[in-house]
């Protein structure tokens, strides 16, 4: 679960201020840093904030995952990804990070475009690769995000919701006559929530 860390720190009365102006701290400063690491301290207890209505069907993803599958070639590939509600509810982020000897890694931003009536995601990667995919949702169990490249290299991921604990995805790639070409698959189950420190 996401724990919220945005606080508003509430103004204070400048009684008994020392401030200089050589640039010393002032009373008021020191006050509003105490209020801070305070607020901090209760970041843990803070609840998460629901995704948006626009966003909702996606928050079924969130919470943690270890992911297994395998390469077109049958060579193995292990992952995790990790699904948070972030500003507000407005967008889901993913962290994608393959398990060695793989390397690849990647946070993904997950929102919904109201004016285009769609899903988007933007992926950032660990080899400074940035795309942007569309979705138009749900059709049934499987969802697709297609790149938004018209040119180039094109690329698709196909999620499939199992049951309440696993999905099923595949990436593909478009080769130069057009044909989707897999490149790897995973099936992916929930892990249970970390429980709080006592």
């Amino acid at each position: 679960m996401r724990l919220a860390t945005t606080f508003a720190i509430p103004a204070t009365a400048d009684t008994g201020s020392t401030a200089t102006r050589g640039g010393k701290p002032a009373a008021r400063f020191r006050r509003h840093a105490g209020l801070l690491l305070l607020a901090l301290s209760l970041a843990p207890l803070m609840p998460a904030r629901a995704a948006t209505d626009a966003l909702a069907p996606l928050a079924w993803f969130v919470g943690s995952w270890q992911c297994a599958g395998r390469f077109a070639d049958g060579r193995p590939i292990r992952s995790t990804e990790t699904f948070t509600r972030e500003l507000d509810g407005h967008w889901l982020r993913m962290h994608h990070a393959d398990l060695p000897p793989n390397r690849y890694a990647a946070d993904e931003w997950w929102g919904y475009d109201r004016a285009a009536g769609h899903f988007t995601v933007t992926v950032f990667d660990a080899m400074g690769g940035l795309r942007h995919y569309t979705s138009s949702g749900w059709q049934g169990d499987a969802l697709t995000l297609e790149n938004t490249a018209t040119g180039g290299y094109v690329d698709r991921f196909v999620f499939h919701r199992q049951d309440a604990s696993h999905y099923h995805f595949a990436y593909a790639h478009k080769d130069a006559s057009g044909a989707w070409k897999t490149g790897d698959e995973l099936t992916c189950t929930r892990m249970p929530p970390t429980p709080m420190p006592r």
